[in-house]
C-alpha cells in the first residue's frame, strides 16, 4: 500500500433543499398544508397569501348575517368547555364535606385520569395527609358520589358497581354477576356462572346484555362532548350523467402569489437588497413549483383510482378492487414510495363519504375463479355471515373460512378469518354464542 491523491469519479443521489421541501410539501394534507404556507409567507417578504375561498365566503356570509353589529362580535366563540377536573370540583362544593376533608377530596379529583379513574393509592393518599382509615373511606365515600357514576372508581368492578348502586340495583343478578364473576362474564362462561348463582343461562344473559349497557370508562362522557374534529377533503367526486369526475378542492388552500409591493424591486439590480431579494424570488418560485408539483400527483393518483373504482362508487365497499401501491406507481409511471407519501393523511369527497385516500389501497386475496377480492370485501362478507349465523350455535372461523369459499369463492385460512373478525372487534364464536 502506498499513500497519494487520486481521482475517482462515482454517481450519487443529493438530497437538496428544494427536493426536501417538494417531498414534504407532497405529504402535507390540507390542514397541515395552510399552516406549512402560513409560516412560509412570515419568512419570506414576496409571498402574498390569498386567503382560502371558503373561509372568505364564510365570512362574508357572517358579515351579512350580523348586519349593524360591532367587528368585535363577529366570529364570537362560546367559551371554552369545563374540564372534567373543573367539573367534579364544582360538585364538590355542593356535597358539605367537613373542613378538613376538602383538600384531601380535592386532590383524589385532582388524581382521576382520564378515563375516570382514580390514580393514586390508599397508602399514598394516608402518607401525604397522615389519615387514618375511617378518613379515608369517609373521603372515598364524597368521591363516588360524584357524577357521573363510576367516577373515581379504582377497578373495573368497582365502577360497574357504583353505577348499578347509583341505579338501586343491590342485590339484583347484574350486581351479583360484577361483584363475584366478572371474569367469567369476560370469558362468556355464562353456564358456569348460572350453576354458582343457581340461575340459568338464559337469565345470567339477559343480565350480561343489561352490565354491557354500564360505561366502563366514565371520565370518556368529558372527552366526548368536546368538538369534533373536521376533515378538509383534498378531492372530490362528482357524478354527472353517469360519469364520474375529478374536482380538486382549492378552496381549502389560500393560494400564493407574488407579493406586489416588491416585485418592482426585484428589477433594480443596483438595490442593496437585490441578492437577499432574489434569493427569496427563487424560494418562492421553488414553492411554486413544490405545490403544482403536489396538485398534479394527487390528480394522476386519483384520476387512476376513480378508473379502477367504478363499482365502488356506484355499490359501496363490497364492489371494492383490490389495489396495491406498486399497482398504482406502475400505471402512472411514478415510484411506488411516491405514491405513498402522496396519500398519506388525504381524503376524497365521494358519493360514498369522505373517504381517506389509503383505504383504496388494500390486500388481494385469491378467489376459486382465479379473479381477485380486497381484504375490505371479505371483511364485509365475514360480518355478514356473522349477523346471520345461528346465535345459538355460531360458526367456528374454520366453518366461515369454508362458507366463504364455497359462497363466495374467497379463499382464506381460519388464521386469516381470525385475524379479520379480531381486528373488526368482533367475538370469538364461544363468546358470540346466545342461551335466549
Amino acid at each position: 500500500m502506498e499513500l497519494g491523491l487520486f481521482q475517482q469519479q462515482n454517481l450519487s443521489l443529493v438530497m437538496t433543499a428544494e427536493l426536501r421541501q417538494a417531498i414534504t410539501i407532497l405529504q402535507y394534507p390540507s390542514y397541515e398544508l395552510n399552516q406549512f404556507l402560513q409560516e412560509q409567507a412570515l419568512e419570506n417578504p414576496l409571498i402574498e397569501l390569498s386567503e382560502p375561498t371558503l373561509l372568505l365566503n364564510n365570512k362574508k356570509k357572517a358579515l351579512q348575517n350580523q348586519g349593524s353589529q360591532d367587528w368585535e362580535d363577529i366570529g364570537h366563540r362560546q367559551p371554552a368547555r369545563a374540564t372534567m377536573h373543573e367539573t367534579l370540583l364544582v360538585q364538590a362544593t355542593s356535597l358539605g364535606v367537613p373542613d378538613a376533608l376538602e383538600p384531601i377530596l380535592q386532590y383524589l379529583i385532582l388524581n382521576i385520569d382520564d378515563a375516570g379513574y382514580l390514580d393514586v393509592t390508599e397508602e399514598e393518599v394516608k402518607t401525604r395527609f397522615l389519615m387514618n382509615d375511617e378518613q379515608w373511606t369517609t373521603c372515598l365515600h364524597y368521591l363516588h358520589l360524584l357524577e357521573p357514576a363510576g367516577i373515581g372508581a379504582r377497578t373495573l368492578r368497582e365502577c360497574l358497581l357504583l353505577q348499578l348502586k347509583a341505579l338501586h340495583m343491590e342485590g339484583d343478578l347484574s350486581y351479583r354477576i360484577v361483584d363475584g364473576y366478572l371474569e367469567w362474564l369476560g370469558d362468556r362462561k355464562l353456564k358456569q356462572i348460572a350453576t354458582a348463582l343457581q340461575t340459568t343461562a338464559a337469565d345470567v344473559e339477559a343480565a350480561a346484555d343489561f352490565i354491557v349497557t354500564l360505561h366502563p370508562r366514565p371520565g370518556h362522557e368529558f372527552t366526548e362532548k368536546e368538538d369534533l374534529a373536521y376533515v378538509y377533503p383534498d378531492l372530490s367526486v362528482i357524478e354527472e350523467a353517469g360519469v364520474f369526475k375529478l374536482a380538486i378542492n382549492e378552496p381549502f388552500t389560500p393560494r400564493v402569489q407574488l407579493h406586489k409591493q416588491y416585485e418592482h424591486l426585484l428589477h433594480n439590480k443596483n438595490n442593496k437588497a437585490s441578492s437577499y431579494l432574489q434569493e427569496q424570488y427563487q424560494k418562492y418560485v421553488w414553492l411554486q413549483k413544490s405545490l403544482e408539483q403536489r396538485k398534479n400527483t394527487l390528480v394522476m393518483i386519483a384520476k387512476d383510482i376513480i378508473r379502477q373504482q367504478q363499482d365502488f362508487l356506484r355499490k359501496g365497499p363490497e364492489a371494492l378492487v383490490p389495489m396495491t401501491l406498486k399497482d398504482v406507481a406502475n400505471r402512472i409511471g411514478m415510484h411506488e414510495s411516491t405514491v405513498s407519501r402522496a396519500v398519506k393523511n388525504k381524503w376524497i369527497q365521494t358519493p360514498r363519504g369522505v373517504i381517506a385516500l389509503k383505504s383504496f389501497f388494500t390486500t388481494k386475496i385469491s378467489t376459486h375463479d382465479g379473479e381477485s377480492a380486497s381484504s375490505k370485501s371479505a371483511k364485509l362478507a365475514i360480518k355478514k355471515l356473522i349477523q346471520t349465523e345461528d346465535k345459538a350455535k355460531p360458526m367456528s372461523d374454520q366453518s366461515i373460512a369454508e362458507t366463504l369459499y364455497s359462497v363466495e369463492g374467497l379463499k382464506l385460512s381460519r388464521r386469516t378469518v381470525a385475524k379479520y373478525r379480531e381486528e373488526m372487534k368482533i367475538g370469538s364464536s364461544a363468546k358470540r354464542r346466545r342461551y335466549a
